[in-house]
């Protein structure tokens, strides 16, 4: 069967959107995570603020036209690091499997990220997002795409194309009757609000709602920060309400302070308050005192993840 390998328009069009979501859907009911993918929320992760195209997409068709699989390479520049390429999204069609697809996809995503100026170093595939090539089975029954283990075909696939496993992930989760929030320190207090910040995080949940939680002074200094949303398909597929923390930040000369552990716990009590009854996060296998501190409110290690990356000549 013929192939063809194209690289989606920068603008992208309205249909050939609905055309990947339509497919992401079709290959991931009952799997994704967090919500099914339309046109428009593909349109706000994949465009800035002014429109402008984030990011390179990679489409596979049949001779007929039938898109069958997708990939979409990005560009990663932060300060103090060198820039690097980020496979976000690798997905090919169920029948479509064992037929060479993903390598070609791969192949292709990789060879647009070393045409990125400035040249990066290295390309990333992060598996722990709702993205990817397989659905892997949690240890507490439910389920993930995009989630790197060893056995998985995901990893198999990015292995057999010179990405080298290189950071692993945890998923943990925690049951919120068991929450008990910490003493607050004297003088401090909590602000809680819906965030308005414009990052890729917030345009991928735009009218979904995002929270800050910020355990304050009262001379208004932050003492510890986090970010935490509703997991709203993951809810509806296990039948219970289901948040996602998915940041959390103490200043540098603050840390230490247990400042952390009474913040999250606090965010964990207010999200109970709201209906939840299980909260997740993702968190570095190596992060030792992040570990300590989220195994320490009640998290439990329910799924690994494996980031991998390939240095690019």
């Amino acid at each position: 069967m013929e192939i063809e390998f194209s690289e989606a328009p920068r603008s992208f069009p309205p249909e050939t959107l609905e055309e990947i979501a339509r497919t992401w859907n079709a290959n991931a009911v009952g799997h994704h995570a967090f919500f099914p993918w339309t046109g428009e929320l593909l349109a706000r992760q994949l465009t800035d603020r002014n429109g402008a195209a984030v990011g390179r997409f990679v489409l596979a068709r049949t001779g007929h036209g039938d898109l069958i699989g997708f990939a979409h390479v990005n560009q990663i520049r932060e300060d103090g690091y060198p820039s690097a390429g980020d496979v976000e999204v690798l997905l090919v069609d169920s029948g479509y499997r064992k037929r060479g697809i993903g390598t070609g996809l791969l192949e292709r995503a990789v060879a647009l990220a070393k045409g990125f100026r400035p040249a990066p170093g290295f390309i990333d595939a992060l598996g722990a997002w709702p993205f990817g090539y397989g659905f892997t089975g949690m240890v507490d029954g439910s389920e993930r795409s995009g989630v790197f283990l060893r056995e998985e075909a995901a990893y198999r696939l990015f292995r057999r194309n010179g990405f080298e496993p290189v950071r692993p992930s945890l998923v943990m989760r925690v049951d919120l009757s068991r929450v008990t929030p910490r003493p607050l320190p004297p003088g401090t207090g909590f602000y809680i609000a819906k965030r308005t910040e414009n990052t890729w995080l917030d345009r991928v949940f735009r009218q979904r709602t995002l929270w800050d939680h910020e355990l304050v002074r009262t001379d208004r200094r932050i003492l510890s920060w986090a970010i935490f949303g509703f997991m709203e398909e993951l809810s509806r597929q296990e039948g219970r309400a289901i948040f996602s923390v998915f940041g959390v930040n103490t200043p540098k000369d603050m840390q230490g302070k247990g400042y952390a552990g009474i913040n999250i716990s606090h965010m964990l009590d207010h999200i109970r308050g709201l209906g939840a009854d299980q909260a997740e996060l993702h968190v570095y296998a190596d992060n030792t005192p992040a570990l300590a501190l989220y195994r320490g409110l009640g998290f439990t290690v329910v799924a690994e993840t494996m980031m991998m990356h390939r240095r690019l000549e």
